[in-house]
């Protein structure tokens, strides 16, 4: 798994570098353009020239050293700068490119329109600026974005905070962003995914272990086979867990079913389904390979029976569609009380912040609110929520007492030790029904993760193969007419069929 940092940490981290293997800044930023050159292959067609926006610091270093690097190929560069005199390497690396030949034109006040090329690079400001652009920076990025020319950001979108994804004026919106040795925190935090597209991770020759600093853990594609093992072949269904889910309600029997398929689609050996009457046929329909257990009795006798089929299941799921009506309370006891880890969505938290009294949970009970669910367990607003997210993680796990999965854009998770983020994401997840499916997979997926860190890893992996799912559902469908059906019936445990965030 690899781990986020923040962008002073790897200021910090460069320079100690730098000074321990006596390795000047002009080889690093040479490492960077030539992952940026790699990067641009892929977007920059034609014979026009790319477009190289230029800042006063490192960042616009980096591009100074790209621009050469693509002028030195064949192709053709253009340097457009906010200062003839930047500083450091950047002046060494802005005097090479002009030696090659390369156009360059020092901005007093920004052009009206953009000048013929295949692309632009956005080497304005990186993570070197934790404010809003202003006056000329602030117009080119207008220019830019209007211009809906394919978009490369070096390290970081300009204007984006590269510590908490926080975008306070204007941002570059990128098509890549190649950003260098680790993603910094704020490509993965709030409304960052807006502004930095497809994120490419570059080394440029820091070893990947070096330096003790912590961050956001997140998993790549490499992680997936030796986080989930193969089936063995002599295994059968009562190996790969017995799950019990509580989910379904007259009007809501679509949300049994989509987290009942996407349990089994998961690789739960054994699934079983406690619903009310009428939900019964549609989920044996939908979902033959799920058993069904009718809720008939009343509040009492139904707790009675959901204990009984806890007493035999290893993981159990609650509040896909349940409802939350007072009569669910003594089934929701019994949930809480349950041995084994459950996992608690939807109506089950609107529940869990209306009687308050269940809580804690068990540690090894997870959550999965979003962010409407997180202020009503927190009793905030919504906007509380998404201001800041990592903190509001961190009170949900303290009031709740379980693992977080804090569902967005990019979910947040934490175990009350290691904090997570879900690299990959894609809107077609933004319909009725995706948080059904990511509820059955999780619970699919509980004692299956043989990390050492499992609990952890259990919710990073059900994320992850959550977004593949839908991903590889869009390919199908294209993004706007993907159905949460497709989505459950693509979810496989593995993700190497699809380009994805990778080192």
């Amino acid at each position: 798994m690899a781990m986020t940092i923040q962008p002073r940490e790897m200021r910090a981290l460069e320079q100690r570098f730098m000074e321990e293997r006596g390795i000047p800044g002009l080889l690093l930023m040479e490492h960077a353009a030539a992952g940026i050159v790699r990067a641009l292959r892929d977007i920059a067609t034609g014979n026009q020239p790319v477009l190289f926006l230029c800042g006063p610091g490192n960042n616009g270093g980096d591009g100074y050293a790209a621009a050469r690097l693509w002028q030195q190929e064949g192709a053709r560069s253009l340097i457009w700068e906010l200062s003839s005199s930047p500083s450091g390497d950047a002046l060494i690396n802005r005097r090479l490119a002009l030696d090659c030949g390369i156009p360059a034109v020092t901005l007093a006040e920004a052009p009206d329109a953009l000048p013929a090329c295949a692309a632009v690079v956005d080497a304005l400001f990186g993570t070197g600026l934790n404010r809003a652009p202003e006056g000329l920076a602030a117009a080119l990025i207008r220019l830019v974005n209007r211009s809906r020319l394919p978009v490369l950001a070096v390290d970081i979108p300009s204007g984006l905070n590269g510590e908490d994804g926080s975008v306070p004026g204007e941002a570059i919106r990128a098509d890549v962003t190649v950003t260098f040795h680790r993603l910094k925190a704020g490509l993965l935090l709030k409304d960052a995914c807006a502004f930095s597209g497809r994120i490419i991770r570059w080394p440029i020759l820091i070893p990947e272990d070096y330096g003790d600093v912590p961050g956001l853990s997140y998993l790549e594609n490499s992680d997936l086979p030796a986080l989930i093992p193969p089936r063995g072949a002599a295994s059968h269904k009562g190996t790969w867990g017995r799950a019990v889910l509580l989910v379904g309600s007259e009007g809501m029997a679509g949300a049994a079913a989509l987290c009942a398929a996407a349990c089994i689609r998961g690789g739960c050996g054994l699934t079983r389904v406690l619903c009310p009457p009428a939900v019964l046929p549609v989920v044996q329909r939908l979902v033959p390979g799920a058993t069904v257990t009718p809720l008939t009795g009343d509040g009492e006798a139904n707790a009675a029976l959901a204990r009984e089929c806890l007493r035999t299941s290893d993981r159990a799921a609650i509040g896909c569609g349940i409802g939350t009506g007072d009569h669910l309370l003594p089934l929701l006891k019994a949930f809480r009380d349950a041995s084994c880890p459950v996992v608690w969505d939807a109506d089950a938290l609107n529940l869990l912040a209306r009687y308050p009294a269940l809580l804690p949970l068990k540690a090894e009970d997870i959550i999965t609110p979003h962010p409407g669910e997180a202020a009503r367990l927190l009793q905030m607003g919504t906007g509380d929520i998404r201001r800041d997210p990592l903190a509001s993680l961190r009170q949900l796990h303290d009031r709740c007492g379980c693992r977080v999965i804090l569902k967005g854009a990019r979910s947040l998770m934490t175990d009350g030790k290691g904090i997570a983020v879900n690299p990959i994401g894609t809107p077609a997840l933004a319909k009725g029904g995706s948080g059904d499916m990511l509820t059955g997979l999780l619970t699919a997926l509980l004692g299956r993760t043989s990390a050492a860190d499992a609990p952890l890893a259990e919710l990073q992996a059900a994320c992850y193969l959550h977004t593949a799912a839908a991903m590889r559902a869009e390919l199908i469908s294209g993004r706007d007419s993907v159905t949460p059906e497709e989505i459950a019936a693509c979810i496989r445990l593995y993700a190497d069929d699809l380009p994805m965030l990778n080192g």
